[in-house]
């Protein structure tokens, strides 16, 4: 069944156990809310780091083990999965990544290196989720800084990087990742390298210099925003047929001060949409300056009716943000709802509104935010009011709002939504135009079992608890009365893929009898990969993905490698006469006759880690190229070649070989395919210019028998098959030459 096809729906749980009741629990050691973001979960962090370091606490014998068990604590909260994990079973879940946070900094790096931005309000820090929201899920511009603490080129950005963002504040989105805590972010924006610098929604590099003029000027480059330039011969067709009802900022430039360019420009990017902002040069223009009875200054007009003569609200400011905040408090608030309207709204959830609401939540102390100003003119097709709980308190505790602010979105063809992100305009508009669209449904018990569970249709429920957000959801796929638990990240992708793998399942399900007829018996040139699990084991869940994603993997490069699994829970006499006694245990059956086998031992079972394993035993069209081989074989050779550089105890070589691997498949016939160890040849990888691991090459061919290619190739900067194999073929010489042996 398509998946267009599924119903969607969500129901809040009340009432919650929590799922960790252990007295050492990682929240308190932490001293945090399981609410608590990663930012708050860092700054806990670096508060206990600074104060009970073993370094400091040199008279406590036990300084050490307390300083390892608040690590760990911290090593496993600031991660995603691993945060799920323990969610989820506790420590007992951890098992496999008993060695986080074992080891730790000094003392001085903690106090200095640790946490860059966490206290620059104006630079974001962005987790992998956040990211999906509020960067690829927006239109708006970012600059964002991947970096790691532990580079020195990193911290050597920093002060330029604040200043920078301070000077920006408003005008576009500064953002900062931190590439050793969200590693899978920066490798899916194929970040090799620190501090990068990157523009969106483009996802434009910036190789330029690293000065805040610069930064700025680069950044001030990729806003669309302008301001209208006025004069004499212009004002009418600008001012008198503007139509649009929006107020105007004019600054006059003449006897006294008035806003500069850049300051303008600032400006009309920080009110886009809701002010338009012009400037009148009255050394210039001085007839016109004279009409409007203003000769320097800045001033507000509620309409472009009221620009005439002697009209306008002076702000006497210079400074973008002073400026700013002073023509947001002119614009007109949310609407307060009274009693009637917010109960006709609730009546209406059920069933849809006439239109979507985006209603904001106050108590008495939350209600004079000026950005929220900005709502109603970022979704006009969304209607926006304001609730106080304080004036409507039963009715809030009906919807159980017990935080402020809180908005919901109450759609158009019913239901509710509650967003629990960051509180800027730019964010909740976000929310609410994707919400809109989103067909889903608020369940209560009353849908339970009929509605769902009984159906004949394929349900997807995400079973929550309101805001206790960072206890991870249950999230159940109901096919066909089956139920099916989802394990892995909550984001679009993961669960889209979790229901498309258990629609069509990528992994083969063996049983007693399938087992020794598939495997036992195997082809001679077949490898087979099986993972022996039980239902009820952690661990064996949190893989469950990954083996998939694996599946899917292997299934686009080769066609002898199997990936298959055995339920241990139902067939316990296979695993038993099988030798397993834990779980999970991963097996590979290699080439050959027989049912030999190699156990998979490696410390990380995401699906890259588990693929390069598997390639371990896949013969390789990639040949190993020596110092002596290379010049002959790849520099005088008027064949293309494409060569990965590598290091053995590089850990992205070896993500990257099965990738590479897909490389030589892919230009096989076409482009020969070679490997450098550049431990073994490390002059030869001096000579190549390679200074960072993996670095990829292509050597076109040599165009004479008597003209050696230079060492260092063409680098290729992707390390994504697809990319590097369009590279190679929109840049190979035509025709072939071919070597004359």
């Amino acid at each position: 069944m398509p998946v267009g096809m599924l119903q969607i729906g969500c129901i809040l749980c009340i009432l919650v156990t929590p799922a960790i009741l252990a007295a050492d629990d990682f929240y308190q050691l932490l001293g945090v809310d399981k609410s608590a973001s990663t930012k708050e979960i860092r700054k806990a962090f670096k508060k206990l780091a600074i104060s009970a370091h073993p370094d400091k606490n040199t008279g406590d014998p036990d300084a050490h083990n307390k300083f390892v068990r608040i690590s760990r604590a911290y090593e496993v909260l600031k991660d995603e999965d691993l945060r799920k994990k323990y969610d989820l079973h506790g420590e007992a879940g951890l098992n496999d990544d008993a060695r986080r946070g074992r080891q730790y900094e000094s003392w001085q790096w903690y106090q200095q290196n640790f946490g860059i931005y966490d206290d620059d309000p104006e630079i974001i820090t962005l987790s992998k989720s956040d990211f999906e929201l509020s960067v690829e899920g927006t239109d708006d511009v970012w600059f964002i800084n991947f970096y790691s603490p532990h580079c020195s080129h990193c911290h050597e950005l920093a002060p330029a990087w604040r200043e920078m963002a301070r000077e920006l504040e408003g005008v576009i989105r500064v953002g900062a990742v931190n590439c050793e805590d969200d590693w899978q972010l920066c490798r899916m924006q194929g970040i090799n390298s620190y501090p990068s610098l990157q523009m969106y929604p483009k996802r434009e590099r910036y190789n330029g210099e690293r000065t805040v003029s610069a930064l700025v000027k680069h950044a001030m480059s990729a806003i669309s925003a302008r301001y209208q330039t006025l004069t004499k011969g212009t004002f009418e067709s600008v001012i008198g047929k503007d139509t649009s009802g929006r107020p105007w900022l004019l600054t006059f430039c003449g006897e006294g001060d008035c806003l500069e360019h850049k300051s303008s420009l600032k400006l009309a990017a920080i009110l886009e949409d809701l002010v338009h902002v012009g400037m009148v040069d009255c050394d210039k223009e001085s007839s016109l300056c004279k009409k409007l009875g203003h000769k320097h200054g800045n001033y507000f007009f509620s309409s472009s009716d009221e620009i005439t003569n002697g009209n306008g609200m002076e702000i006497d400011s210079l400074e973008v943000k002073e400026v700013a905040s002073k023509v947001l408090y002119q614009l007109p608030d949310v609407t307060n709802l009274d009693k009637d309207t917010f109960k006709a709204i609730l009546d209406k959830m059920k069933w849809g509104q006439e239109k979507a609401w985006l209603l904001h939540f106050v108590d008495s102390s939350h209600s004079n935010n000026l950005e929220l100003r900005k709502l109603p003119a970022m979704i006009t097709n969304i209607k926006v009011g304001r609730v106080n709980c304080a004036e409507l308190p039963e009715e809030c505790l009906k919807l159980h709002i017990q935080k402020f602010p809180t908005f919901v979105i109450f759609k158009q063809d019913g239901g509710a939504e509650v967003y629990y992100g960051r509180v800027t305009a730019h964010d909740v508009a976000a929310f609410a135009q994707d919400s809109t669209v989103t067909p889903m449904t608020t369940l209560d018990p009353s849908d339970f079992p009929n509605r769902v569970v009984l159906s004949r249709d394929p349900w997807f429920v995400d079973f929550f608890a309101p805001y206790n957000i960072h206890s991870y959801p249950t999230t159940i796929f109901y096919n066909q009365t089956v139920p099916h638990q989802f394990t892995g990240q909550h984001n679009a992708h993961d669960l889209v893929e979790f229901i498309k793998d258990t629609l069509s399942p990528p992994v083969i399900s063996l049983n007693f009898e399938t087992f020794y007829q598939l495997v036992g018996n195997k082809r001679s040139d077949e490898i087979w990969a099986v993972d022996f699990f039980a239902p009820w084991c952690g661990p064996c869940m949190q893989l469950a993905p990954e083996w998939r994603r694996l599946a899917k993997m292997l299934q686009k490069t080769t066609s002898y490698v199997h990936v298959a699994q055995v339920n241990c829970q139902e067939h316990q006499h296979l695993c038993q006469r099988e030798g397993i006694h834990s779980y999970p245990s991963m097996r590979l059956y290699p080439m050959g006759v027989g049912t030999s086998f190699f156990v998979y031992n490696g410390w990380n079972r995401d699906a890259h880690s588990l693929q390069a394993w598997v390639y371990e035993f896949v013969p390789s069209r990639v040949e190993s190229l020596s110092w002596q081989t290379f010049p002959t074989q790849v520099l005088d050779s008027s064949q293309p070649w494409i060569v990965d550089f590598y290091a053995p105890w590089c850990g992205h070589c070896q993500v990257f070989k099965p990738e590479f691997e897909r490389v030589a498949e892919m230009l096989e016939g076409q482009v020969r395919a070679g490997k450098v160890d550049c431990d073994q040849h490390r002059h030869l990888c001096t000579q190549a210019g390679v200074n960072a691991y993996p670095s990829v090459r292509f050597y076109p061919g040599s165009t004479s028998p008597h003209v050696r290619q230079h060492p260092y190739g063409w680098q290729i900067e992707s390390q994504n098959a697809e990319q590097i194999v369009a590279f190679v073929r929109k840049n190979m010489r035509q025709p072939q030459g071919r070597d004359e042996l």
